[in-house]
């Protein structure tokens, strides 16, 4: 009986916090109002409708669309307005909260969605899924309440309610005489990182990103997914809450990895590349000097079993001819080094300041979705006597080789 009461004295206070305004069915605001309008391959399962959440809440679901390219969760406030048009709502934006997904899940977590940061209110949730063909299909929850402090009266029903629960614990006691055995603590078991070394956590899967953090040596974090270009960097979050790439081999890992989500990191930053030192006029040693401008590469990024165009500039910029011209290797490679796809560019004798255009092609067969670096050398075989042999290599920025004809 006690048990009961407990029950209905709770549900009373939740239902209280959510204004009196929702109930109305002619407002639309409990999606979906049919269980028979729930794609059975694409819906959130957790939180319902009519639900207060705080801190870290974890969105569970299903997402098993065959033609699915990836997933996330996002969210807006709730605005509750009679007049609003069909128009006006879908010009109101969608914030997303969780990192897209690529691999589909049944009844699991979808994503954690962190609301230490949000002003208390309602709010609707909502599970984009993109198709392959670009086309989205959404999944959506409202109303949901974000309420970090809860009111004073739902405060003094908890404390309420804790001392029924109290009671009926030290009544329960009485009765049995027994001793408790204590309860064994809780392992967690999720996958965790531990740093061998101080290590950089970057933005995305290579040292071509931003450091966002870090760890110090002995210091562990959870591992919440893989990157999904195979590079093996592991996707954790730091005790700060801001979550990043780190390298797998300055880390031991405990806990299972075996259904580890894979994560899409953002675009490869473009690589800087570092003006050469000018050199005082009565230092510069005379003699011919070969320098690559205006590299154009395209398409860029390249697709698998497709031939992309390397157009380059070559210009003498010493005091003397050259007597010969030269060869121009271009090198496609994965981000490891291996799949190396080459070809050759010549050009020929330059005068002092003179410049020659040349073009030429490659075709990537190996390693698509994966990270890709396009190197060129100048000169690769010394045909041409320099004065400076340190301005001869000119890197493209990274790119991620789309999959295309490969496969």
């Amino acid at each position: 009986m006690i048990r009961r009461k407990l029950a209905a004295l709770v549900l009373f206070a939740l239902l209280l916090c959510i204004p009196q305004v929702l109930s109305q069915d002619s407002m639309g605001l409990i999606e979906p109002a049919d269980a028979e309008m729930v794609n059975p391959q694409a819906h959130i399962s957790f939180p319902p409708p009519v639900y207060v959440v705080r801190d870290r809440v974890d969105i569970r679901g299903t997402v098993t669309l065959a033609e699915m390219r990836n997933y996330f969760i996002e969210i807006r406030p709730l605005v509750i307005d009679p007049m609003e048009t069909a128009e006006a709502e879908a010009a109101r934006q969608w914030f997303p909260v969780t990192p897209p997904r690529i691999e589909g899940t049944e009844d699991d977590v979808l994503g954690v969605w962190n609301t230490v940061t949000l002003r208390d209110g309602l709010y609707e949730l909502r599970l984009r899924v993109t198709l392959s063909d670009g086309t989205p299909q959404y999944s959506r929850v409202s109303p949901i309440r974000v309420e970090k402090t809860p009111p004073p009266f739902m405060q003094d029903t908890m404390a309420e309610a804790t001392d029924m629960q109290e009671d009926m614990d030290t009544g329960m006691d009485d009765e049995m005489e027994t001793e408790t055995e204590t309860e064994p603590a809780v392992t967690d078991m999720r996958p965790r990182a531990i740093a061998t070394v101080n290590s950089n956590v970057r933005s995305g899967d290579s040292t071509f990103y931003p450091v966002i953090g870090g760890l110090r040596e002995g210091d562990s974090a959870l591992i919440k997914g893989i990157s999904s270009r195979n590079t093996g960097w592991y996707y954790i979050e730091l005790a700060s809450g801001r979550s990043g790439f780190i390298f797998p081999g300055i880390v031991n890992t405990e806990g299972d990895l075996s259904n580890l989500p894979r994560i899409n990191p953002p675009p490869v930053p473009p690589t800087p590349i570092p003006l050469p030192t000018a050199v005082p006029v009565q230092q510069q040693p005379t003699g011919a000097n070969l320098v690559m401008e205006g590299v154009v590469i395209n398409p860029h990024p390249g697709r698998c079993g497709e031939a992309y165009r390397i157009d380059v500039t070559v210009r003498n910029n010493g005091s003397v001819a050259t007597t010969s011209g030269g060869l121009i290797e271009v090198r496609d490679t994965r981000h490891d080094g291996l799949g190396v796809s080459a070809t050759q560019i010549g050009f020929g004798p330059l005068n002092p300041g003179q410049a020659q255009t040349v073009y030429g092609h490659l075709t990537q067969t190996q390693y698509f979705e994966e990270l890709h670096h396009i190197n060129l050398y100048l000169d690769i075989t010394n045909q041409v006597a320099e004065s400076n042999e340190g301005d001869n290599q000119h890197a493209s920025a990274p790119y991620i080789l789309a999959k295309h004809t490969c496969g």
